[in-house]
């Protein structure tokens, strides 16, 4: 039996990669051409060269294999980007499950996002929340939403595919590192001089590759099971962070709404005179910390037997990870 990932050198995809290794089974990756040989190295895996934006290549990726774990996306909270995020999460998941479907693939597991689902002021957000149409939301959050039909299409064309939606993931083998990663370095370096206060759902990386491969093995044709973890605050993370690094926390603590009037002409600016650099924080992500935002994992415990666990533990790996491979 052949498993198809792709992402694999994304923080989700390759942790994926590794558990699948674990459990022996025979591993074969879609790699871009040029991407990092770094976050595989030493892994016995089958690499085949290709793009989301290329469908020969995906036929080809695709061809003899049993599962896919379609994980591989274009993450990006910066203004400017709508149309690369269509081209690779929506257009490019749609390439990528026909050529699976067309090449008799017998199950997929589709990464989405808690993006993707719609915000309930009333509680935890879950399964049965869309994200409306009028909800203030990132392309990529929308991207991610309708990379969600396209799934459901194929299915109805006769392929047998589920979804699963992480929160905010923190762990190990971050090798890029992710735009959650990038501020646990950032923070070890001494360059965070301030913070907005605020919260987010975040989920340990083991509960992520445990709901991917649950999902696989019990997950409904056509469901989808959010993937959460533990609302915590900046603050109690930056005491974390703190305490696993030996660093001082910032100093300044600097009101959401001072930011997000702060955060307009910056984000002008930037898109105007700086379309390449990537932001720090936006409107978008003050948007995120301070929405109250937070998702429930029961389907995924209650249909799966996904076992949460603590994401302290997560927080404090991902830090001795990054130590250990002298990102600090």
């Amino acid at each position: 039996m052949i498993t198809l990932v792709t992402g694999a050198t994304g923080h989700i995809g390759n942790n994926l990669v590794r558990a699948l290794l674990a459990r022996r089974e025979r591993v074969r990756v879609l790699c871009r051409p040029g991407s990092s040989d770094k976050p595989l190295a030493g892994l016995d895996v089958e690499r085949v060269e290709g793009d989301l934006r290329d469908g020969p290549s995906l036929a080809r990726a695709v061809a003899g294999v049993d599962r896919v774990y379609h994980v591989a996306a274009m993450i990006s909270i910066r203004s400017g980007d709508r149309e690369a995020l269509w081209d690779v999460n929506v257009a490019g998941t749609a390439r990528l499950l026909a050529a699976a479907r067309k090449a008799g693939v017998k199950r997929v597991v589709h990464t989405s996002s808690f993006g993707a689902i719609g915000h309930n002021p009333d509680g935890p957000s879950n399964e049965e929340h869309a994200l409306d149409p009028n909800e203030p939301a990132t392309d990529y959050e929308r991207s991610k939403a309708e990379s969600e039909r396209e799934v459901k299409r194929e299915i109805e064309l006769g392929l047998d595919a589920c979804i699963v939606n992480p929160c905010a993931t923190v762990g190990p083998f971050d090798f890029r590192p992710s735009l959650v990663g990038r501020t646990f370095v950032d923070f070890a370096h001494g360059k965070m001089k301030a913070y907005l206060p605020g919260a987010f759902d975040w989920v340990p990386m083991r509960d992520v590759i445990d709901g991917h491969l649950l999902a696989m093995d019990k997950g409904g044709k056509g469901e989808r099971y959010l993937l959460s973890g533990e609302v915590a605050s900046l603050d109690q993370i930056l005491d974390w962070l703190a305490e696993d690094t030996g660093r001082p926390r910032p100093r300044w603590r600097i009101p959401a709404g001072l930011m997000l009037a702060i955060s307009v002409p910056k984000d002008f600016v930037e898109a105007r005179f700086f379309p390449n650099k990537y932001p720090r924080f936006n409107q978008h992500s003050i948007r995120l910390l301070t929405s109250g935002k937070h998702g429930s994992n029961q389907k995924a415990q209650r249909e799966l037997g996904l076992n949460p666990t603590p994401i302290r533990e997560a927080f404090r790996d991902s830090v001795n990870w990054f130590r250990e491979n002298g990102y600090f």
